[in-house]
């Protein structure tokens, strides 16, 4: 085990003294302590889900009094934290220390380890676990995730089921216990530990009938001990059980087990009693592919068998980065067209050829890859389809920032593309599926329809529907891409964070059914948005409420990278001084260091302290257009400047201009500031210093204009905040 692995799961002397999963309850020398009336045993519950961050005051009432909250809320709230707090004092942690409940505005924080909560530590035991697992420490992932599920004593929050949000936090973690189960049974095959896992997963496929990863497990464990009519009876109720509930057959990944037990392939037979090697998954899972079948439940080495024999069609494979580096100055210098420059993103590459490989060999992933403007969510699914070998299409679509783009403009260009790939796939769907799409592509069902009742326009649904017609719509586009997408594919929605309303709850449908086809959706969204867009936060708790969908998350470049990309680009490494300066100025932003890089080969710019030019600020500019008013007020304020604004003196101008204090907050959550901890004053400075210039150059390009230069409520601006250094004037 690793040492970040035995950090995250060091051993401990009992049961943490907070406990979620089941009662709520708090424990002082094995004594509960009383927590008094629901209600204010749902605030502990809710700052305890949200341990560690700030729960707003507002969130708070709603979630416990509803939308029409009493007068006396407010009050009331106030007196259960009061009471929350006595209580919570007289809980000692095994650190010596105890719970703090605090107040920041907007509203309070629970500061407590999560290890001495047991359903925190349960999910971290869980997220070690299947790590180690990936990694192909099979032995220890076993015994973390034993360890893990055996703490698991009943349904989380079971006593506050009548709030929604106690409600959905259950259902999370039990469908993290249920991948906790499964990942727990494929490394105990793999150990041929069959005998542990059968009765176990007997029950647990009787309480989900429909999980079929579930099943499969369930059905390759029958089948090791002998007991192979009993798998196949499995499989055959399991087939009615999804044929009368949601009108479906099993996914290929069953259907291809149940091949496999039939004909008693010897990929399903028990390992030799040696060490099980350190295979990572995704090398079994492409070996199983290249047999051209899923890889089998319990991930074992498959035994070789070539694609003809299975009548089934090979999945491609990734290609390898071998000798991609080392070259590329060489066909530079020779005027070959070079792909652009790739680096720091290994890890995540990784994760994405992962997801396409579950997605081609077993059933639809979705991957959501976050990142702010200009680090490189483009780029990098750009390299998964460079990646992946020729023959796995990829289809592109993209939210415009257009106010003029109609209503489901993403799923309108992307039926328009299907439609050019598989012709013939679109013209045989059924009469309904056509017909529901008349609103999007009349062409799509002229042959069915009636020309006066779905013309051709320019804009696509260009009334508000009703809310049955905008489901058959939904459902609709969903069948189209379902019944259409019958190979692997990468499908691609870029800037989620400018959807409208309707294409985000067409997603939120098409992640619910994507199980079904070979399918990678890969769904990029920016950081700022996600963070404060309420309407695209739910659509990511759906997208990631799927077992198999995956968060990726970009940071910004290293040094490391930043003098990789650099030397790169300039044919030549930097020196110390300019890579430093380049790093510092870029704050690890690819674009804006490619944008530098790119005009310093050119030599239009050599001074890397120069003003930022008109055309980067321009650039910069754009990427800020969406933020609120009074986000991009709080910048214009922090911008004059150059060493930070105290905190303090920012809320008290926005309250005199009568704007929300919560807008700081906000252009710090989204990454654009950044409060220094070391300093008293709690001064707030710019993530990018790029931002920050280009931020001055349009205040003082606009200062003849409407827009005014800020200043700080009675204080001088360069009395306030210093100079003005690296301002274009």
């Amino acid at each position: 085990m690793t040492q970040e692995s035995r950090t995250e799961v060091r051993e401990r002397t009992g049961p943490p003294p907070i406990g979620a999963l089941g009662a709520l309850s708090v424990r002082v020398d094995s004594r509960p302590l009383e927590l008094g009336p629901p209600r204010q045993r749902a605030v502990l519950a809710l700052l305890l889900i949200g341990a560690g961050s700030v729960v707003s005051v507002d969130s708070i009432i709603t979630q416990i009094w509803g939308d029409t909250p009493p007068v006396t809320a407010n009050a009331t709230l106030q007196s259960y934290v009061s009471r929350l707090r006595k209580l919570l004092a007289d809980c000692v942690l095994p650190d010596g220390g105890s719970p703090q409940l605090l107040y920041h505005q907007p509203g309070y924080a629970l500061v407590i380890d999560p290890d001495h909560v047991d359903a925190h530590r349960f999910e971290r035991a869980v997220r070690v676990g299947g790590r180690l697992a990936r990694s192909g420490s099979v032995e220890e992932a076993h015994a973390v995730l034993s360890s893990a599920l055996a703490t698991w004593v009943g349904t989380p929050y079971e006593e506050l089921s009548a709030y929604d949000f106690a409600v959905q936090e259950a259902g999370r973690l039990e469908q993290l216990r249920l991948s906790a189960v499964e990942s727990w049974a494929r490394c105990a095959l793999r150990l041929g530990r069959e005998e542990d896992v059968l009765h176990p997963l007997a029950l647990e496929a009787k309480r989900n009938p429909l999980r079929e990863r579930l099943i499969g497990l369930y059905m390759h464990a029958q089948y090791r001990l002998g007991r192979q009519a009993d798998a196949l009876r499995t499989y055959e109720d399991t087939r009615r059980v999804l044929a009368d509930e949601i009108g479906a057959d099993p996914g290929r990944a069953l259907a291809a087990l149940h091949a496999a037990i039939l004909r008693q392939d010897c990929s399903l037979d028990r390992p030799p009693d040696v060490p099980v090697p350190d295979v990572p998954v995704r090398e079994t899972e492409a070996h199983a592919g290249a047999r051209g079948e899923p890889a089998p439940y319990d991930a074992a080495p498959p035994h070789p068998k070539a694609a003809s024999e299975s009548g089934r069609r090979t999945i491609p494979q990734p290609r390898t980065h071998a000798g991609r580096r080392e070259d590329t100055g060489a066909r530079r210098r020779s005027g070959e067209a070079v792909q652009p420059v790739f680096v720091g993103r290994a890890d995540e590459l990784k994760a994405l050829v992962d997801c396409a490989a579950g997605a081609f060999h077993t059933s639809g992933r979705v991957a959501f890859v976050v990142g702010e403007a200009g680090i490189g969510k483009t780029r990098l699914v750009s390299e998964l389809t460079r990646t992946l070998t020729d023959g796995v299409p990829a289809l592109w679509t993209s939210c415009s920032e257009s106010e003029d783009t109609p209503d489901y403009w993403p799923w309108t260009t992307l039926l328009r593309r299907l439609s050019l790939l598989w012709p013939e796939r679109v013209r045989t769907l059924p009469d309904w599926v056509r017909h529901g799409l008349a609103h999007l592509l009349p062409e799509m069902c002229s042959d069915i329809c009636d020309p006066a009742d779905h013309a051709p326009c320019a804009r696509s649904v260009p009334t508000p529907l009703s809310g049955d017609d905008r489901f058959t719509l939904h459902d609709a586009v969903c069948q189209a891409l379902l019944r259409t997408l019958r190979e692997p594919t990468v499908l691609v929605v870029e800037d989620v964070d400018r959807a409208d309303p309707p294409s985000l709850a067409l997603l939120r449908l098409l992640v619910e059914q994507l199980r079904s086809v070979p399918v990678l959706l890969v769904v990029t969204t920016r950081t700022f948005q996600l963070a404060h867009d309420a309407e695209l936060r739910r659509a990511a708790a759906v997208i990631l409420q799927s077992p198999d969908a995956r968060r990726i998350r970009l940071d910004p470049l290293d040094l490391a990278a930043t003098e990789s990309l650099t030397q790169q680009t300039l044919g030549a490494g930097p020196e110390p001084h300019l890579l430093q300066r380049l790093h510092r100025r870029t704050a690890g932003n690819p674009y804006f260091l490619g944008y530098l890089l790119h005009a310093r080969r050119q030599g239009l710019d050599t001074d890397l302290d120069a003003a930022i030019s008109h055309e980067l600020a321009g650039v910069v500019l754009q990427r800020l257009s969406g933020l609120p008013p009074g986000v991009r007020r709080v910048l214009d304020l922090c911008a004059v400047g150059h060493d930070g604004c105290e905190q303090g003196a920012v809320e008290a101008t926005l309250r005199h201009e009568g704007i929300s204090t919560d807008t700081v907050l906000m252009a710090v959550h989204g990454g654009l500031l950044a409060v220094d901890p070391s300093d008293d004053r709690r001064r707030l400075r710019f993530v990018h210093p790029l931002v920050r210039e280009a931020v001055c150059h349009d205040l003082v390009q606009g200062s003849s204009s409407a827009r005014r230069m800020p200043h700080f409520e009675g204080v001088p601006v360069d009395g306030a905040v210093g100079d003005n250094r690296g301002v274009s004037r």
